[in-house]
């Protein structure tokens, strides 16, 4: 805050209480106290941008507290519902996402978290977006992107845009929770090359730094080793070792 602002204002007693917050608060507090004034008011405007950033801040720390809290009580999801083959035998096995709400949505309530979804289509392939929501206001996305192929078999072009979509829904939700998904979900309309030689070096130094489980790290991350994570995954495995301090 400018000092010169401030100087126009009555003397704000600092060591006061506030009466519902701190910080900035107690001072707008005692600024209204005091009665606004034309004098004061540009001072008023300063403060209350202090107070948006400390709320902000505030926040920020409570979702990444929130969220490693509720990192310690979500389950690995085990993929359920199968995929055949035109010949009838199995081409994959996925975890719907109304099952994977059933397992995740009371653990995530229970810590302050709600998802909202969009969806994007762009030349052949559907992004959903992921908007993770803490109840004190701090959000962050999430995009997972699959290419839209001709779905199961016998399925129109509309049901395999849907197929598509629910894929796209379960992965941003999966990538952005974090979930460790037993035997990943290996569907080749999966999106995206490598990362790229710098970027695997870089994840695997931090992980080391960390002294994470390098192989849990890799099957979360739906890879055998560093040098083929899939490049569209590297942003948010780097933001989750950046919320542990690295």
């Amino acid at each position: 805050m400018k000092n010169t602002e401030l100087a126009k204002t009555e003397r704000l007693d600092l060591d006061a209480k506030p009466t519902t917050g701190g910080g900035a608060m107690a001072m707008i507090e005692q600024l209204i106290a005091k009665g606004v004034t034309s004098d004061n008011v540009a001072a008023l405007k300063e403060l209350r941008g202090m107070y948006i950033d400390e709320e902000e801040r505030h926040a920020k720390r409570a979702f990444a507290e929130a969220f490693r809290a509720m990192q310690n009580e979500l389950p690995a999801i085990a993929p359920t519902k199968i995929v055949p083959n035109k010949d009838g035998s199995t081409r994959f096995k996925y975890a719907p996402y109304d099952e994977l709400m059933k397992t995740v949505g009371p653990v995530m309530q229970k810590h302050g978290f709600s998802a909202t979804f969009s969806t994007k289509f762009n030349e052949g392939r559907v992004t959903s977006v992921c908007t993770l929501i803490h109840d004190l206001g701090h959000e962050r996305t999430n995009e997972y992107s699959v290419r839209i192929g001709s779905g199961p078999p016998g399925a129109t072009e509309s049901q395999a845009d849907g197929a598509a979509n629910q894929y796209a829904q379960r992965g941003a939700l999966s990538d952005a929770l974090n979930l460790v998904i037993l035997g990943r979900e290996n569907d080749a309309r999966d999106l995206g090359a490598s990362v790229t030689h710098d970027q695997a070096e870089d994840l695997r130094q931090r992980v080391k730094d960390a002294k994470l489980n390098e192989g849990a790290f890799l099957k979360w991350a739906g890879a055998p080793d560093y040098e083929t994570i899939p490049a569209t995954r590297y942003e948010r495995l780097s933001a989750y070792l950046k919320e542990k301090g690295y």
